[in-house]
């Protein structure tokens, strides 16, 4: 199918709710243009323009959806967020598209309490860092695998192997909401508090660990505001771009088959995503207000950080490139078994042709 034309468009939006097509959707908690674009009713609006309608994928009253969220086993699902489960997914279990990327996640801190005689990371050797751990064998640990990443880089920084200090698995139930939910606000909204609270850090508060790796956005800032934690390093403030590529960039996948029987669903997808990184980029304070609803982070650290990202899905050169980086550690780490060709993934024409009908 192609370009929607206007005939087409007033055709769709005609039909009757029950002869929409169903386009089944999940979003991390994340800076992504499609979060904004649910929250402020674009994706239902353009998606019903197709003849189509979205879904949520865990408004679902049997499992809640949260498995698929991870393993993208639905064949009418598409899902924006984390790369380690959207690998994952299309090395092992099943093919996907990949639409878009987002980079927009930043690098990470190590942080440590203050009472601690470290001063920085090369004081770390012979130490222990915390490293997050799942109880969950149902999916893939992406909590582990981004922090895995985040500290290897970290110590690589500074001259350090994992080797030179001690790893600390900390165990975690790693919940999820067993309520269904409406909308990514809502399932995300029950779980802020607990985020802030992450095993990682208890540990470090009861002096099980030296230090770990904390790749949210804003609790390091209230942590040093409390005066019991120190940043030993932020990454986001060494040049070396490759230093942000822990679970990033973030990745726009469509089940393989939907998005060859209905080209114009997908299509529609990325013209409310684009429509909502445009306006993101344009008006970052509004957009912090609704990303606070739709993310587990602070309105005022989504607002500083916003200016830094251009929130527009797109697969550039160095988008690709950095992909290719985070899938090639997720292998070597055993996340993912099988390889996976980047390039043949990404299919650039749906976002071309959503950028044409923009224009």
């Amino acid at each position: 199918m192609g370009t929607l034309t206007e005939a087409g468009l007033q055709q769709a939006a005609a039909r009757h709710p029950d002869t929409l097509v169903s386009l089944r959707y999940t979003i991390c908690p994340v800076l992504v243009a499609s979060g904004v674009a649910a929250e402020l009713g674009w994706l239902a609006e353009e998606l019903r323009h197709a003849g189509a309608r979205p879904d949520y994928l865990r408004a679902r009253a049997d499992a809640h959806g949260w498995l698929e969220h991870y393993n993208h086993r639905l064949p009418d699902l598409i899902r924006d967020g984390g790369n380690s489960p959207a690998i994952h997914a299309r090395a092992d279990i099943r093919p996907t598209v990949l639409l878009g990327l987002t980079q927009a996640q930043p690098a990470g801190k190590i942080i440590a309490r203050s009472d601690a005689s470290i001063h920085g990371v090369a004081q770390l050797r012979g130490r222990r860092i915390g490293l997050y751990r799942s109880r969950q064998t149902d999916k893939i640990d992406f909590r582990r695998a981004t922090s895995e990443h985040g500290i290897a880089r970290a110590l690589a920084l500074h001259g350090l192997r994992e080797a030179d200090v001690r790893i600390v698995d900390i165990d975690a139930p790693d919940l999820h909401v067993d309520t269904p939910s409406q909308g990514p606000s809502e399932t995300w909204g029950r779980l802020r508090d607990q985020a802030a609270r992450g095993v990682e850090l208890q540990a470090l508060e009861r002096g099980e660990i030296d230090a770990y790796y904390e790749y949210g956005l804003g609790l390091a800032d209230t942590l040093e505001r409390s005066g019991r934690f120190k940043v030993l390093d932020d990454l986001d403030r060494h040049p070396d771009w490759t230093l942000g590529l822990a679970n990033a960039p973030r990745t726009l996948t469509v089940s393989a088959e939907f998005a060859s029987a209905h080209r114009d669903v997908v299509v529609a997808w990325l013209r409310a995503a684009i429509r909502a990184g445009r306006w993101i980029n344009a008006h970052p304070q509004a957009a912090a207000a609704v990303f606070h609803r739709t993310t587990l982070y602070p309105e005022a650290a989504i607002a500083r950080v916003l200016p830094r990202y251009d929130l527009v899905p797109a697969l550039t050169p160095q988008g690709l490139a950095g992909l290719r980086l985070a899938k090639d550690f997720l292998r070597e780490r055993g996340y993912v078994k099988n390889d996976l060709d980047v390039d043949a993934w990404a299919d650039a024409s749906y976002l071309e042709e959503a950028l044409a009908s923009l224009r």
